[in-house]
């Protein structure tokens, strides 16, 4: 029932595919796997394949910025044609582990209230009531998989502790090796329960069975740490691929190119807590109320040990997403707390055992009532809020491009989603569909130029339905190529400060978008990195002497900017301090008054620089000093030929 009522989820809420905002790197993580790529190589320009939660190590290497434990699942699905039904057998698989865990924190109860058995299977009626879990486990989203490993995990340590039997420390371990590489974050206090089953004394958390010893301990323990290995050994192999370290997460390379934001203040931190509380709430049964039956074990029970190692997880739990906002970045998530919702189902179980020992069935049926009328006059419209967002629909229906005849050549995507959606890293433009990343500017005309001109669609969303009607790049032959700043989010690297693509209200900004660079509060200045692509011309660029000239966004913040030109050679792995031989330097002070009229673009004035036949790009290193600065674009055309605007 949990399996078929997700899929409904997906055919009624999601319509048919990923909706959220971080599945789709999910997706494109789960679609290189299955080809046995943790990262993949893209070719020149490199803004035409970045995008969001993606990481790009260079010169060439890009990967995703999430761990790779639920990509794999993903992988599994790509390699049989079926990735969305992923999340319905998860769903099937949690609510086994629902049952089974509440069983195991059923046994602590005793005498005192119903049986273990109707205990479990009240859970896991929980489990198929909640929408919350429904949402979670058909959009390709990590949180269902990690709940499934978190309740594995904790559920085979407690049975593993009153039977005799090591090796379901085993299957522990293994879950909590795949929930380290699906949420590092979410592992590390289930690690310490889970070893504190293993290897506690008879005295210790429970009663032990006969004949344990000292050898019995090491074995459970041993059994553990052996069985998470793979997962251990998936998230550093993944982690060396990504960054180039085994140590060094993608997702806190990605956050040092994009900057924190400023820290709330406890006023901010308190409203944030209150509200995700009270989402956390209603995502445990569907109306708030009915989640305060999983404290009822604490006030009723005199041996609840079970039910606090499973209190102290979900505590650590809310610690570490608290954690997780307070450093977050400006593209990070504040991710759900739906991972302890099985454990709360355990717990709610447990609770109207110990308050109804004689009514328990018909206890349990008005409480699966509730929820049943709370979702349908109260949770409802949030899911129904997911089904009306992004016009309705995925942002890529693949059925879109085989009904256009598309099979091959460049499909441009306007937004990142619909191009994490549809790019494959196994696939090039000669073999079949590659997806790029619309970016209007000459990013698009060089690619196009540097493939051999291709054929080329875009893919158009809308509420009647989306389309993908040929596109050529514009611009097609001109000696003036024009490199928005913002093409370039996220940058190649960032220091002392963070970086936005921005709307600009002001009409002379091109595009509409500036990237904006801010220090943060007490440091004194901010720096990054960004690619400038060098077009190649049929003839060659004689000399390769090119002019190029910058234009930056007056916004009256009072920051002094400085723009230096220079080739990737010289700043492979910095930003700050002097270039070893910049090429060309420009400065400005951003001082107009943002409420004047005259806060407006500026056009800096061009260099002639040598760029050299062969070199695919050159650096672009912008720092703020003092105050915000906002490039907007950098026009290079061949020296001795007209400036086209």
């Amino acid at each position: 029932m949990a399996a078929f009522l997700s899929l409904g989820y997906i055919a009624f809420y999601l319509r048919g595919g990923p909706r959220a905002q971080e599945a789709s790197t999910y997706w494109l993580q789960g679609r290189a796997l299955s080809h046995g790529l943790l990262a993949w190589t893209v070719p020149e320009p490199s803004a035409s394949f970045r995008a969001r939660d993606l990481l790009f190590r260079g010169p060439d290497r890009l990967s995703g910025s999430f761990p790779p434990g639920y990509p794999l699942l993903l992988a599994v699905g790509f390699l049989v044609g079926a990735p969305m039904l992923i999340g319905p057998l998860l769903a099937a698989a949690l609510t086994v582990a629902t049952w089974l865990l509440a069983h195991e924190v059923a046994s602590d109860v005793g005498s005192a209230g119903a049986e273990p058995e109707a205990i479990a299977r009240a859970a896991a009626g929980f489990s198929i009531a909640s929408s919350a879990l429904r949402y979670y486990t058909a959009d390709a989203l990590p949180h269902g998989a990690a709940a499934l490993a978190m309740a594995v995990a904790i559920a085979c340590g407690l049975r593993g502790r009153r039977t005799p039997d090591p090796r379901l420390f085993g299957f522990s371990g293994f879950a909590l090796g795949m929930l380290a590489a699906m949420r590092p974050s979410s592992a590390l206090a289930v690690a310490v329960v889970v070893t504190l089953l293993a290897a506690s004394p008879k005295q210790g958390l429970g009663r032990m069975p006969e004949g344990s010893s000292r050898h019995g301990t090491i074995r459970r323990v041993a059994w553990t740490w052996v069985a998470a290995l793979p997962g251990l050994v998936l998230l550093l192999a993944a982690n060396r691929a990504a960054t180039g370290h085994a140590f060094v997460s993608p997702r806190s390379a990605y956050a040092a190119v994009i900057g924190r934001e400023d820290h709330p203040d406890v006023l901010v931190l308190g409203g944030w807590l209150l509200l995700h509380a009270r989402e956390h709430l209603v995502d445990v049964a569907n109306f708030e109320p009915l989640a305060l039956l999983a404290i009822v074990p604490f006030v009723a029970v005199a041996t609840r040990r079970r039910a606090a190692l499973v209190a102290v997880v979900i505590a650590a739990e809310v610690v570490a997403r608290w954690a997780v906002h307070l450093g977050a970045t400006h593209s990070m998530y504040s991710h759900s707390l739906v991972v302890v919702v099985p454990l709360e189902h355990a717990l709610m179980a447990v609770g109207i055992g110990l308050l109804f020992p004689r009514s328990f069935a018909p206890a349990v049926v008005v409480v699966l009532a509730l929820a049943l009328a709370g979702f349908a006059v109260h949770s409802s419209y949030a899911h129904e809020a997911v089904a009306a967002s992004d016009l309705g629909h995925p942002s890529f229906e693949p059925d879109v491009a085989r009904e256009a005849n598309v099979t091959s050549g460049l499909l441009f995507f306007d937004d990142d989603r619909g191009y994490e959606l549809a790019f494959d890293p196994g696939v090039g433009a000669s073999h079949g569909i590659e997806a790029v990343r619309l970016r209007g500017d000459d990013h698009d005309r060089l690619l196009y130029d540097s493939l051999g001109h291709p054929p080329a669609h875009r893919y158009v969303m809308a509420e009647t339905g989306s389309s993908v009607p040929l596109w050529m790049p514009p611009n097609g032959g001109s000696p003036t190529w024009r490199f928005e700043a913002e093409s370039d989010w996220p940058p190649l690297s960032l220091e002392g400060g963070s970086t936005q693509a921005v709307s600009s209200e002001n009409a002379c900004a091109s595009g509409g978008r500036v990237l904006r660079l801010s220090p943060y509060k007490g440091e004194a200045e901010a720096s990054l990195a960004i690619e400038l692509p060098i077009p190649h011309e049929p003839g060659g660029a004689a000399n390769g002497i090119w002019r190029v000239g910058p234009r930056v966004l007056q916004q009256g913040s009072g920051g002094k900017g400085v723009l230096i030109l220079t080739t990737p050679a010289t700043t492979q792995t910095q930003t700050s301090g002097a270039p070893d031989s910049p090429l060309a330097e420009w400065d400005w002070t951003d001082a107009a008054n943002p409420h004047d009229s005259l806060t407006r673009c500026v056009d800096l004035p061009p260099r002639a620089v040598e760029l050299g036949s062969g070199l695919p790009s050159a650096r672009l290193i912008l720092r703020a000093k003092g105050g915000s600065v906002a490039l907007d674009k950098t026009t290079l055309w061949l020296e001795g030929e007209a400036l086209h605007r």
